[in-house]
């Protein structure tokens, strides 16, 4: 397939000749003159805020005020706090050169496939001055307001409509309306509106939300190199809030900035759009003011003073102006997840960053400072504190010593919408069996292999955030997305069914008494059909599980000796960073942290080497391992298969094996 875009440093002269070249001028010269965009540009002064703030107020007479909240919760029912739903899958386009094998070779590219939902893909709640606490699962529909009958949604998606215009013409003023002359040779960009319904957990209609962004799409992603935003690690979230609440925390509170991308100033050249005449339409009916800068076409054009939502820099100059800010207060970002800050004093405070989402774990004196300061940066923000959040699609709950992930409601939803009827309950999500593939099973129809998809991704959400005992069958089920049979969908069935019977567990975030990181590492060799093994990972701090990983190995390997070393090898590096983060957020000097493995034979080559003769890349690992060992990085230790936490990442428990595995990783009693 070719490429829409061709690098500038793979451009070539072409090469032609003088006819050619006098046959071009020719032609050239009886063109008609060219469009607005194809013009010379014409010098432009910079416009600053000040004039543009008085520019706006020559169209409307009087700014709405910013409006701030800040909700206490009490007595909220943990059960139906917020979360956020993974969308509806769309399947990505078949590769026709794809090959029959199980899966592809990178563990990435089947993941890749079952695309986690972010928080990116969700709808921010409006703020007011009679703003609630969240109680709700929130889902949202994209609405055709055209073909809306009904007169009182109407005039709801109207209403919407106009509060989206208002924020970015006069509230934030983020646009700034222009003529046509003055943008003469500028390339300019379109624009659309779009809106949402959302709905509450019962599916019941919650309200309509309106949003206006920039089409980013013919943006030269060559001119923006720098544009990659970070957002926290999930296993940083977790051991933050595992740390949070072994120091005591019971009450923490989260700050949503309201509009963040266009409370943010643009930088570098001025920026463009274009509102088709529908919107334009319902802009000056809203601000009837903007009419004078309406064309004859029946057009708008507007400048970005702030940066609009679908700009591909958006991102960057947000995450840049809030960690400045959060720089002046005093706070340090961690050098291994620059979206998780500190502030040292009598205590250790914590924030973690996700876009606008942003989780204090303080006490109640720096949450209220935070507060203010955030109200005169910011203005249009939601505060909310309390021992229960909805964050990232996760209920977290804090107790004394210890924290909760729950997803219970999560879990119900979708049993209820996976399409699957008559579950039968089981007692673990897998048998024995889980990588076997059996060659004449019949391909399920193209509808349900869709639902086996959306149901997969669902479970490897789940997965990763509060439920890692069916890690590693939803890890398995993400390589069968685009080739599902009727064995597949009678394993997705079963891991349907465990949850069925279990979907009252949650995660516990305990760390007791004893403040070290450890990691156990395990692999199971030749499990798949393509004779490649399966890596499993647990890290705890204490007692408190803070990252989880069941991978299937990209390299074959000769032994399971082989396989536990390329486990091993693939990992280390991994856990002597997490430790540098778990020193940075505890500001302490922990020790170093310890590995368990479950294969004597790894122990002695990474001792002492030895062994037989290897291949060049697992010598290398080999290596790798003893110069961490000999440099006091971590700490090898053996333990026995039994006691190994990991081995049920690597194959699939069952009976009484798997109840304690996942009893211990959930650190709960498994029913």
């Amino acid at each position: 397939m070719t490429k829409q875009r061709v690098r500038r440093s793979q451009w070539k002269v072409m090469v032609t000749t003088d006819l050619i070249i006098d046959t071009m001028n020719f032609y050239e010269e009886k063109q008609q003159p060219v469009p607005i965009e194809a013009q010379q540009p014409a010098p432009q002064e910079p416009v600053t805020t000040t004039e543009a703030q008085d520019q706006m107020s020559t169209i409307v007479e009087q700014e709405a005020s910013p409006v701030e909240s800040e909700v206490e919760p009490k007595g909220v029912d943990p059960s139906i706090q917020e979360m956020d739903e993974p969308p509806e899958l769309v399947d990505a386009l078949d590769d026709p050169d794809d090959s029959d094998d199980e899966d592809d070779d990178d563990e990435d590219d089947d993941e890749a496939s079952v695309q986690e939902p972010g928080i990116a893909s969700r709808t921010r709640s409006q703020t007011g001055t009679e703003t609630k606490p969240p109680k709700r699962y929130a889902m949202a529909v994209k609405i055709n307001k055209s073909k809306e009958t009904d007169p009182e949604r109407r005039k709801a998606m109207d209403k919407a409509d106009k509060e989206e215009i208002e924020l970015l013409f006069v509230d934030l003023q983020g646009l700034l309306p222009v003529k046509e002359e003055e943008i003469a040779g500028q390339q300019v960009y379109n624009s659309h509106m779009f809106g949402v319904e959302k709905f509450l957990a019962d599916g019941s209609h919650d309200k309509f939300k309106s949003r206006l962004v920039f089409d980013g799409r013919d943006q030269d992603p060559e001119l923006f190199p720098d544009r990659s935003s970070p957002t926290a690690a999930l296993h940083s979230l977790m051991a933050c809030v595992a740390v949070a609440s072994a120091n005591g925390m019971t009450k923490v509170g989260k700050i949503d900035v309201k509009g963040a991308f266009i409370q943010t100033e643009m930088e570098g050249p001025p920026l463009y759009i274009r509102c088709n005449k529908d919107l334009t339409k319902l802009i000056v009916e809203v601000l009837p003011g903007i009419k004078k800068y309406v064309t004859k076409d029946g057009v708008l054009f507007c400048r970005l003073m702030k940066a609009l939502y679908g700009c591909v820099q958006a991102s960057k100059l947000w995450f840049n102006k809030l960690t400045k800010f959060l720089r002046a207060q005093g706070y340090e970002h961690s050098p291994t997840d620059p979206c998780v800050n500190k502030i040292v004093g009598d205590k250790i405070f914590l924030l973690v960053i996700y876009v606008n989402d942003i989780l204090i774990l303080a006490d109640e004196s720096e949450i209220n400072r935070l507060h203010e300061v955030f109200v005169q940066e910011y203005q249009w923000i939601t505060m909310e504190i309390a021992s229960t959040h909805s964050y990232l699609g996760m209920q977290i709950e804090f107790y004394k010593k210890h924290a909760a992930i729950n997803m219970v409601h999560f879990v119900e939803k979708l049993l209820a919408t996976s399409g699957e009827e008559n579950l039968r309950e089981f007692s673990c999500p897998a048998t024995k069996d889980i990588f076997t593939v059996e060659a004449d099973s019949e391909p399920l129809s193209e509808t349900e292999r869709k639902q086996f998809h959306t149901n997969v991704a669902k479970l490897l959400y789940l997965s990763k955030r509060a439920r890692p005992d069916i890690l590693t069958a939803a890890g398995y089920l993400c390589t069968r997305v685009t080739r599902a049979t009727a064995q597949d969908k009678v394993k997705l069935r079963r891991v349907l069914g465990y949850l069925k019977r279990t979907k009252k567990q949650v995660l516990i975030l305990k760390i007791g008494d004893l403040r070290k990181l450890t990691a156990f590492i395990d692999a199971a060799f030749a499990s798949h059909p393509d004779a490649k093994s399966q890596t499993g990972i647990a890290v705890f701090m204490g007692r408190a599980l803070v990252f989880a990983a069941s991978r299937k190995q990209k390299c074959v390997t000769k032994s399971p000796t082989d396989s536990e070393l390329v486990a091993l090898s693939d990992n280390i590096h991994f856990v002597e960073l997490f430790n540098e983060f778990m020193a940075f957020i505890t500001n302490t000097n922990l020790e170093k942290p310890l590995i368990y493995e479950d294969c004597k034979a790894v122990i002695s080559l990474v001792t002492e080497g030895g062994g037989v003769v290897r291949t060049k890349h697992l010598r290398v690992r080999m290596e790798l391992c003893k110069e961490a060992l000999k440099e006091n990085k971590f700490t090898l230790q053996y333990i026995s298969t039994k006691n190994m936490l990991a081995d049920g990442l690597t194959k699939a428990l069952e009976g009484a094996d798997f109840i304690t595995f996942a009893g211990k990783l959930l650190d709960t009693a498994m029913a």
